[in-house]
């Protein structure tokens, strides 16, 4: 062969090698997801959890044991009624194990291309008996379970002269009050009804803009705050100097001042600020006197809920951070060196430390990847894909653990931030790798979040969708200050957590959350779809709403009628609301059938629950100068969500065990029930636990057993 003919013969292979990957990239193209967002993801949690527990109890093995002995109709029947426990009622699923005809419930649900598919391997046991124990609970008992909270009421995270009477020709001197001005005006914050308050307390941030030469010259202001008409008096000196603003070398000084418990409501409270002496005068409009650049109001109390017993609810901390990060050397603690890239602030004790070496990470390398910055140390991110490039960050990473075999009913992650923070992200390692539960800008044309703007800041975010039983799951909580010149602000989080309700119990409690949004009005509303199943008893409505919100108002309505009723209209904002009892006792009726509050049946269907929200004034909340100017962003984020929980088990409770004696692995099952349901706190005659044993030695030693999900 000539070397023309190789040359030609080359391209042909090249140009059919070409072909063929590019057949197969179409191919893939059009068999994948076409959106592998956040409900793929919640597809997939579902799926890989329902495995894990089907693994876990034992209905994988004796599903395969029942399908090798030609059982088909036994296998059916234990998979049926395990997967309608644990699959919600809007989703339908596919389940194969080996080489058996699959078991599908389609729900009148045609199947889309957002198809989230699972797959496990189980290794078949040596010749053996499989022994199996159920016991049907035909229905459970409500209790009471005490929720510890540690939220912020209330967040300035602006500076206050960005907004009048304090702006343009005025400053603090001359307007003494935040609110309003020449007089006091109370601003707003509420605390859920029928909290018990165990205390709380404020951090008031101050920066004097007036002389900028010499420390000793230029303390912070003097102030009195007023909560609930009780007062507070803070002379200047108590301030803790915090650092000297980078290039313009203004000092920066934060307080915290504790709150007793006496002196808050439950329900609505009211607060106001005076700034006392020395408040220096404005200077021109270039250097202004005293500025304040921060305040927030964070409280502790205990809120109840009624849910089925059985189920756990633990809280898991995060590490507190605060502080501030620079890209270059600056004179930060006032010595006249400019050497430090950072300083900490340790909100508890007021103790602050200096960092000389540069802390800097790009967004790409940061964002859904493992690195170093998660210890509450401050940061600097660059090229971040947003209106400001670069931020002065802290970041901070916490542990949930959830047992494997457990079903996962409920989860949220709350994130207190103080200082000038101005954005905020919430990633979830789930054991597999970092998913986004929220960011406050759409990344990739992925709306993590829809009307992003300025303080686009959670206070509670679902992460129920994202968690993973069997897994020592993460929770990373990023949060920054936009950093467009000089401006670095003091980021901080204290008090953040992360709660997740679980239980190995076969109990069935499905969420609806509301997409993350913040919208450019003061006023607004939206909704979410939930779904209503057979035998539902309890009707739970969870919020997460922006910080500035002032009132609030649910409304629901059922799926064909277009006249939406009214359940809740208030300026408390509450932590839940059993909607049901609402249902009752405002005659509504649109998804309660029978009953009274605390007792009520249900009806099945799909259901619209509307939430209406407004904001406060600007001035109040720093968000929202602009547009418009008298009024802040609303924000209703995903940590409010409706909870559907059904207090009748729709599945029995099972336990395996393997024994080479058939009498052995019974008993061995059913010992291990019995063990399992005193810890949960079930006292059960042991006669009433049924047991079977099953041959295990004719399945094979891999047995692949996949799991499809796929909604509308």
């Amino acid at each position: 062969m000539d070397d023309r003919g190789l040359i030609f013969t080359t391209d042909a292979i090249l140009a059919l090698v070409i072909f063929f990957v590019f057949s197969a990239s179409i191919l893939t193209y059009y068999t994948l997801p076409s959106y592998m967002g956040a409900d793929h993801q919640e597809l997939e949690s579902i799926a890989a959890d329902a495995l894990d527990v089907m693994t876990q109890d034992g209905t994988l093995f004796a599903a395969a044991s029942k399908y090798a002995n030609n059982n088909t109709t036994g296998a059916e029947t234990i998979l049926t009624e395990e997967l309608n426990t644990l699959i919600p009622n809007n989703t339908a699923y596919k389940l194969t194990i080996g080489s058996n005809p699959p078991l599908v419930n389609d729900k009148g649900i045609s199947i889309s291309k957002d198809t989230a598919s699972r797959v496990v391997v189980i290794s078949g046991p040596k010749s053996g008996w499989l022994g199996r124990a159920w016991y049907k609970l035909e229905e459970v008992q409500f209790e009471e379970q005490e929720i510890n909270s540690t939220t912020t009421l209330w967040n300035f995270h602006n500076w206050l002269t960005n907004f009048d009477p304090w702006g343009s020709q005025s400053h603090l001197a001359s307007q003494p009050y935040w609110g309003y001005g020449t007089s006091s005006r109370n601003i707003g914050f509420s605390i859920p009804n029928g909290a018990t308050i165990t205390g709380g307390y404020y951090l008031l941030g101050s920066c004097n803009q007036y002389n900028n030469n010499i420390l000793a010259n230029s303390p912070a202001f003097g102030s009195n705050v007023t909560i609930n008409g009780a007062t507070q008096a803070i002379n200047n000196s108590q301030f803790t100097f915090l650092y000297r603003r980078p290039s313009v070398s203004y000092p920066m000084y934060n307080y915290r001042g504790m709150i007793n418990s006496s002196n808050l409501n439950a329900g609505n409270n009211n607060f106001y600020v005076k700034f006392t002496s020395p408040v220096s005068d404005y200077i021109d409009n270039n250097r202004q006197g005293h500025n304040m650049p921060w305040f927030s109001i964070i409280g502790n109390y205990k809120t109840s809920i009624t849910i089925p017993k059985g189920i756990l609810t633990n809280t898991f901390k995060a590490q507190d951070g605060a502080g501030v990060a620079v890209p270059n050397a600056q004179d930060l603690d006032g010595d006249g060196v400019a050497n430090e890239y950072g300083r900490t602030y340790d909100l508890s004790s007021g103790t602050l430390n200096t960092f000389t070496d540069k802390r800097e990470i790009s967004w790409n390398d940061m964002y859904l990847k493992n690195h170093s910055y998660s210890n509450g140390v401050p940061f600097d991110i660059t090229n971040i894909p947003s209106s400001t490039s670069r931020g002065s960050a802290i970041c901070t990473v916490h542990d949930v653990p959830v047992p494997s075999g457990s079903r996962i009913f409920d989860g949220y992650t709350v994130i207190n931030a103080y200082g000038g923070v101005d954005n905020a992200l919430v990633e979830v390692w789930n054991g597999e790798n970092w998913v986004t539960a929220f960011n406050s800008f759409d990344i990739n044309g992925t709306d993590y979040t829809f009307g992003d703007g300025y303080g686009n800041t959670p206070g509670t975010i679902y992460i129920g969708n994202y968690l993973r039983s069997g897994e020592t799951n993460k929770v990373r909580i990023t949060a920054w200050d936009n950093v467009p010149s000089s401006d670095y602000d003091l980021v901080g989080l204290v008090n953040c957590y992360s709660t997740v309700s679980y239980s190995s119990l076969p109990i069935k409690w499905e969420n609806f959350p509301f997409d993350s949004y913040q919208y450019n009005t003061n006023k607004t509303n939206d909704n979410v779809t939930f779904v209503i199943g057979p035998d539902a008893r309890k009707i739970i409505l969870f919020f997460g709403l922006g910080l500035d919100s002032r009132r609030v108002a649910v409304q629901v309505k059922n799926s064909t009628s277009t006249t939406w009723k009214t359940l809740y209209n208030d300026t408390s904002i509450p932590f839940s609301l059993d909607i049901g009892d609402l249902d009752i006792v405002n005659s509504t009726k649109v998804f309660t059938a029978t009953g009274v509050p605390g007792n009520y049946t249900t009806k099945p269907g799909t259901y619209y629950l509307r939430i209406f929200v407004d904001s406060s004034s600007s001035w109040e909340s720093g968000d929202g100068a602009s547009n418009p100017p008298e009024y802040s962003n609303v924000e209703i984020f995903s940590g409010t969500r409706v909870g559907v929980i059904y207090p009748k088990f729709l599945a029995n409770m099972w336990s395996s065990s393997f024994a080479d004696d058939p009498e052995i692995a019974q008993q061995m099952a059913k010992t291990a029930l019995l063990n399992n349901l005193t810890a949960s706190g079930f006292n059960v005659n042991p006669d009433d636990i049924k047991t079977e044993a099953l041959f295990t030695g004719n399945l094979p030693n891999s047995i692949p057993v996949r799991l499809d999900l796929w909604r509308n």
